[in-house]
């Protein structure tokens, strides 16, 4: 039981640090593109 528990709590974990990194990485991509555009303009 212990076991099945940890791994289903390393597998959310996971999930969520992909989710985060996701989130972030298009906002980062986002910024960056904002920037861009202002530097042109």
């Amino acid at each position: 039981m212990s076991k099945s528990g940890k791994k289903k709590r390393s597998t959310a974990g996971l999930i969520l640090d992909v989710i985060l990194t996701l989130c972030t990485g298009g906002l980062w991509l986002i910024w960056i593109l904002i920037r861009y555009l202002r530097n042109n303009s």
